[in-house]
């Protein structure tokens, strides 16, 4: 009886060994590097006038307050996801002080396998425009990732972890209980 027990156990921990276990801290691949230094290279030529938004509740993970907050109005969507539609208040400068982190090559990782979130969600998203064209900078705090849409495309990656907990969460606190 515990043999049969051992196997399911040693293919659980052989799985995890594969690149299809999530593991984190992962370096950024040459396509995703190559791609955020296009996105660095936009975001120095292009920011200006970034306003900052939250997201609504998570549409799997609170699925009544996500609808009752899309049936109440008052939202913007930028690629894909809905934000309050007023930008927030934050200190003069935060959103400099984020892109400047986005920009930095070690605030990145190679985009991992996760199994313990709802999905890509935004909590934030800072929004600016120049030549008529939108760039956003969205960032899920449940799945540890930024996406980056700007002229070139989108940019997806996770967020290292000193990034996120040390430098990140200070300039946009994590708020539990979406308004």
């Amino acid at each position: 009886m515990k043999f049969l027990l051992a196997i399911p156990l040693a293919l659980f921990f052989a799985s995890c060994s594969t690149q299809s276990c999530w593991k984190g801290g992962e370096p950024m691949r040459e396509t995703e590097t190559h791609s955020q230094w296009g996105a660095e290279v936009d975001i120095k030529q292009s920011a200006n006038n970034v306003k900052i938004y939250r997201g609504l509740a998570h549409p799997v993970g609170d699925k009544s307050k996500y609808e009752r907050q899309v049936k109440k109005g008052g939202w913007v969507e930028f690629e894909g996801f809905k934000f309050h539609a007023g930008p927030i208040e934050r200190p003069s400068g935060t959103a400099e002080k984020v892109l400047d982190l986005y920009c930095l090559s070690a605030s990145h990782e190679a985009q991992a396998i996760k199994t313990t979130c709802d999905g890509f969600h935004p909590d934030y998203a800072l929004v600016w425009s120049k030549g008529g064209k939108q760039r956003v900078l969205q960032i899920c705090y449940g799945c540890h990732e930024w996406k980056y849409f700007g002229p070139g495309g989108k940019v997806h990656t996770d967020i290292e972890d000193k990034t996120y907990f040390k430098k990140l969460l200070p300039l946009l606190p994590r708020e539990r209980n979406r308004l």
